[in-house]
């Protein structure tokens, strides 16, 4: 079976991190710069990352953004930004990934591509006859690569499309007297979709005011090359609501992320990162899975503030079975350092619990974002 290593005491890393968290302010702090020309500027922002995971231990690694308007003279469009991320952790679990966000023509087209790589050593849980339940691991090597374009139709309303190309190896840590097919699973998962955003935010990056929903749906057909034919749903509600002052922001969210059709394990939702914090060790995945939440932030000094949250989320095969879906409570704590103030941009980490489970989270960017 997949031995998960939890003998590191909570409370030592929270304090461990904390730590961590006050020096990486101090040598980044001055990594974050302006690069000034006469066409643009360019802000950089990069922190080492170091999160805990019931699932994959402690891992290490780095993000780098930069921030930047294609066009100088546009005062309409967001923000775009360029970035890197890689970590490895220490049950052998390794990701890179490299991300391009665009705002064009005063926020009339919106573009993101990306790529990435990882192998990926997580587990299931699997309800066991006469055994009971228990966690199963698997160990998948994956790369993919991903493009989405936006285009305003009027107004705040943004439609678009996107497609998604990627290929996985799944090895399953069972019995070896199994048949192959259930050891090993190659399997290629290509979509192509389209979605809808009505965008009220008055920053993309950190939000003190507005709200925006967006409603994604995905097409995962054979004629694209995928090895299953089935659909997945997304419909996520963000609201933000300004208190005192823009130091005290209430930030609400509503998600739910929905496949149906001949759905792979591959395809499936599990519960935990921005839906739910606290749920890290991969126990509660299914076709469907619900989340409600709610965020406090309060920057209490010029560039430092923390944020309190909590939430529930559920994950059941099929919409009827909501009424009888266990319900799964999440919460934390985190604090925050504003690297960019003219761009909004926080660095943070979030310590945050869950039904028998835990996790610590670095960032760039705020909850909610993605």
């Amino acid at each position: 079976m997949f031995n998960i290593n939890r003998t590191l005491n909570f409370s030592v890393n929270r304090n461990l991190c904390y730590v961590i968290f006050f020096i990486m302010v101090i040598g980044f702090k001055g990594f974050s710069q302006k690069k000034n020309d006469s066409i643009k500027k360019v802000n950089f922002a990069g922190i080492p990352i170091i999160n805990y995971s019931n699932a994959i231990g402690l891992s290490a690694g780095v993000m780098g953004q930069m921030f930047y308007k294609v066009n100088a003279k546009d005062t309409i469009s967001p923000t775009s930004s360029t970035g890197v991320f890689g970590m490895y952790s220490t049950n052998n679990t390794f990701f890179a990934a490299a991300f391009q966000k665009l705002y064009l023509n005063e926020d009339r087209w919106r573009l993101m591509f990306g790529i990435g790589l990882g192998n990926i050593n997580y587990q299931y849980w699997q309800e066991i006859p006469t055994i009971g339940g228990d966690f199963i691991g698997f160990n998948t090597r994956a790369e993919f690569a991903m493009l989405k374009v936006e285009r305003k139709i009027i107004g705040k309303l943004y439609g678009g499309v996107r497609t998604v190309i990627s290929t996985s190896k799944t090895d399953f840590d069972l019995p070896d007297f199994l048949p192959p097919e259930l050891l090993t699973d190659e399997r290629r998962m290509n979509s192509l979709g389209y979605l809808f955003n009505y965008d009220e935010r008055d920053n993309q990056l950190n939000p003190y005011k507005g709200f925006n929903v967006e409603f994604k749906n995905d097409f995962f057909r054979t004629w694209l090359n995928s090895e299953d034919n089935f659909e997945s749903f997304e419909l996520t509600y963000n609201h933000y609501y300004p208190l005192s002052s823009e130091r005290k922001i209430i930030a609400t969210r509503v998600q739910a992320s929905i496949a149906t059709g001949d759905v792979p394990f591959q395809g499936q939702n599990v519960v935990g990162q921005d839906d739910i914090r606290g749920y890290s060790n991969g126990k509660y995945r299914d076709n469907q899975v619900y989340a409600i939440q709610s965020e406090y932030r309060w920057r209490f000094e010029n560039k430092f503030g923390m944020v309190g949250f909590f939430g529930l989320a559920t994950a059941v095969e099929n919409f009827a079975d909501l009424s009888n879906a266990e319900i799964l409570p999440g919460g934390g704590v985190g604090i925050r350092y504003m690297m960019i103030p003219k761009e909004r941009i926080n660095i943070g980490i979030d310590v945050a619990a869950g039904k028998d489970d835990w996790g610590l989270y670095f960032r760039i960017g705020e909850s909610f974002g993605r």
